[in-house]
């Protein structure tokens, strides 16, 4: 580029500059209202409840602890029953329906209906087996999206006032990611149901007895 010698070919210089700056501006703004509209307006992260300690959090990654905690929470709701299962846990169902997978409501669903006698003027309640809070063991990634849960409990149960059971049972659960709207599930976990051979009692020989649901 020659250097501009007069006042006109100068000020056409100085022009030209002026273009080139702003037109690099725009494109530089063009660019940032492109990534801003492309930039997700809510990200899903998972915190982790020890934060006594530095952690690295990416969005969408779930952790262990916290699908426990989703599977302790839910499976303890479910199965409350304050006046009477019948109707109680077929409502349960009803409230948590966002939290469980159609094909796992659908077996829950099913065994209910064909075991009214498990259910009818029967309470329930579940009841923390021990004082642990939280142990690694107790959740085994199966793959992507996908844990097995154990959670013991102590089960109550109570037919016309009187208590029938009061026993420790052994609780293992699927649990999956679930992939629906934020404001229908948060935790964008579902319960998946019982893994075999589902809920059982806990001896102290460890052998299974019978199984509950």
């Amino acid at each position: 580029m020659t250097d501009a010698h007069t006042p006109v070919s100068q000020l056409q210089q100085q022009l030209r500059y002026r273009n080139r700056i702003v037109g690099l501006q725009l494109a530089l703004l063009a660019l940032f209202a492109i990534g801003w509209i492309r930039m997700p307006t809510l990200l899903n992260v998972h915190v982790p409840p020890d934060l006594s300690r530095p952690q690295i959090i990416k969005p969408n990654e779930i952790w262990p602890a916290n699908v426990y905690a989703f599977a302790e929470h839910l499976i303890t709701q479910l199965n409350y029953c304050r006046e009477d299962c019948a109707q109680d846990y077929p409502r349960n169902l009803e409230e948590g329906r966002d939290f469980i997978t159609e094909r796992c409501y659908a077996d829950l669903k099913l065994h209910q209906q064909r075991n009214q006698s498990l259910y009818t003027s029967r309470t329930r309640r579940l009841l923390p087996a021990t004082d642990t809070l939280f142990d690694p063991r107790q959740v085994t990634r199966l793959g992507q999206g996908a844990w097995e849960v154990h959670l013991e409990f102590v089960l109550e149960e109570h037919v016309k006032g009187i208590e029938t059971r009061h026993r420790r049972y052994a609780y293992p659960l699927r649990i999956v990611h679930y992939a629906v709207p934020l404001e229908k599930n948060p935790y964008q976990l579902a319960f998946d149901c019982y893994l075999p051979p589902g809920p059982q009692p806990v001896e102290e020989s460890g052998q299974p007895q019978e199984a509950t649901r």
